[in-house]
């Protein structure tokens, strides 16, 4: 349970720092001039969503990439994020205790659902430079609070941001605080 709530944290930091860090100050940041699709499509458990609102970028420190998407649907919210080390191609299993992996927070009509995973996979066929495509396929298994497991797998591109320094630990007191908010 205690790596399912460093995990969730780690995955709303992601959040937060995206919206808040839009571009580098950092000049060795390589830049492409294409302009890639943004999409996941994403089956869970049996039915497939499609996502078309993501962003994706490199945090410095940690050594992660980090992919967030999120959409409105029947009176939910839905939140995806995906977090794995480097930025480069390959494949990569996912690891709770090294914050990597997926994790898709529902919330809204439904009530709120957090599913965390358990096992998987995340197998990146595309690390271009800044402005580029990151993009690749997962595969895995993800539950919620009850250990109710249920099935995930999916593909994404998304346009890689700039890079950003850190995820930032002092931002994660105040995302606690709102997942609770949000939870209760």
């Amino acid at each position: 349970m205690n790596s399912i709530k460093i995990l969730t944290n780690s995955f709303l930091i992601l959040l937060f720092v995206a919206g808040f860090f839009a571009c580098s100050k950092k000049s060795d940041n390589p830049v492409a001039t294409t302009n890639p699709t943004t999409e996941l499509k994403l089956t869970v458990g049996g039915q497939q969503i499609t996502f078309n609102q993501g962003i994706g970028g490199y945090a410095i420190n940690e050594n992660l990439t980090y992919i967030q998407f999120s959409k409105a649907e029947a009176g939910d919210t839905l939140l995806f994020f995906l977090l794995f080390s480097g930025k480069q191609t390959g494949n990569q299993s996912w690891d709770p205790n090294t914050d990597t992996g997926v994790l898709l927070y529902q919330y809204g009509a439904s009530g709120n659902i957090i599913y965390s995973p358990v096992q998987g996979s995340t197998s990146v066929n595309s690390y271009g430079n800044v402005g580029s495509a990151i993009s690749g396929t997962l595969t895995g298994t993800l539950a919620d609070v009850n250990a109710t497991n249920v099935a995930v797998s999916g593909n994404f591109t998304v346009q890689r941001s700039a890079d950003i320094q850190t995820i930032g630990k002092a931002v994660n007191i105040g995302i606690a605080k709102h997942i609770e908010l949000i939870a209760n």
